[in-house]
């Protein structure tokens, strides 16, 4: 029988399992595999390296895409430093990936629907802040 959890009106409900990312599932043994090569790495990766070169590039090439999937590199939106960027990134996201299409116009286009946006999400935020301060004078 799967579990199950009482809401706050008392009804009964199935409990979810909670979404696990790759590093809680490699958890434990990740972090013994880095704790062992921290003490061994440099002289493993030196034998391997003199043994057989080829091996090692494998190695290498295994691990820089690890290192990869466990630390992207940022997208367009966080590396954006202005509104023109932020636009930019919000279209190639949508799928306009080609530069020579991203006209001026089409920018100043994203730059205003992402302040629309913003706005609306501030709009939201300020009805959340007063009826907050409403139900707080309430009680």
């Amino acid at each position: 029988m799967k579990p199950r959890k009482t809401n706050f009106n008392g009804t009964l409900s199935k409990v979810k399992p909670e979404a696990t990312t790759l590093l809680d599932q490699l958890g434990v043994p990740l972090r013994d595999f880095v704790r062992d090569f921290k003490l061994h790495g440099k002289s493993a990766l030196e034998q391997v390296r003199l043994e057989s070169p080829s091996k090692y590039l494998e190695l290498a090439a295994k691990l820089a895409g690890l290192v990869a999937m466990i630390k992207p590199e940022p997208d367009g939106l966080s590396k954006a430093r202005n509104v023109q960027e932020i636009a930019v990134a919000l279209l190639k996201s949508v799928g306009l990936e080609d530069e020579s299409e991203l006209t001026p116009d089409l920018i100043a286009a994203a730059v205003k629907a992402n302040d629309d946006f913003i706005a609306r999400l501030e709009a939201i935020r300020d009805k959340a802040i007063l009826a907050a301060a409403v139900e707080g004078e309430l009680n």
